[in-house]
């Protein structure tokens, strides 16, 4: 598991919503890549002094057609990015999957006030149940008990030996008036592939 910290600059982020907005300008760090269908799980610890609109940290996971060229700098046709965002003041749970349009859920980060460096973490795992293949987003708790934040199913449903994966940190500042870098902590970062 490794530790690095991941500087985005303002106006970054990455979002797609109709009729044309496909912004793919956040900053990444350590991708790991793999067939889909090898996928079993990434997790990691994010740490960040949020205090513009939108600003996040999260895992991001970039799906292309199995064999294509990966252009870090075009937006894959899938996408999903989880973590947290700060939003209308708060810190939330955050995930956007975008297939090929976003959609975006968000959930209260619960956070003491008196804390002077939050971290949380974040695990996303493929799961298999009698209805068939998902991906599970949790927030994992200090104790390490893990509570469920979303069910993703997109992502099985057309053909996973055509998809690539690449699996990263990311970290946006969407703010266009923000002044300064948005830096963000990372820890124990890592992906599992069977």
């Amino acid at each position: 598991m490794t530790s690095f910290t991941i500087s985005a600059a303002p106006s970054t982020d990455i979002w797609r919503k109709p009729p044309h907005a496909d912004v793919w300008n956040a900053s990444t760090a350590s991708p790991s890549s793999g067939p889909l269908q090898s996928f079993v799980s990434a997790k990691a610890s994010f740490s960040f002094p949020w205090s513009e609109q939108y600003d996040q940290a999260g895992i991001l996971f970039s799906f292309r057609p199995a064999g294509s060229p990966s252009d870090p700098s075009k937006a894959p046709p899938k996408w999903i990015k989880t973590g947290i965002e700060y939003y209308n003041g708060h810190p939330m749970l955050s995930t956007v999957t975008a297939a090929p349009w976003a959609d975006w859920s968000v959930a209260p980060l619960t956070v003491s006030s008196s804390a002077t460096e939050i971290w949380t973490t974040i695990t996303i795992e493929k799961a298999i149940d009698e209805h068939g293949v998902s991906l599970w987003v949790y927030l994992v708790l200090e104790n390490g008990e893990k509570v469920s934040l979303r069910e993703i199913c997109f992502v099985y449903g057309d053909g996973p030996e055509n998809w690539t994966l690449e699996v990263s940190a990311m970290a946006a500042r969407p703010q266009k008036g923000a002044t300064s870098d948005l830096v963000v902590q990372v820890k124990d970062f890592a992906v599992n592939w069977a």
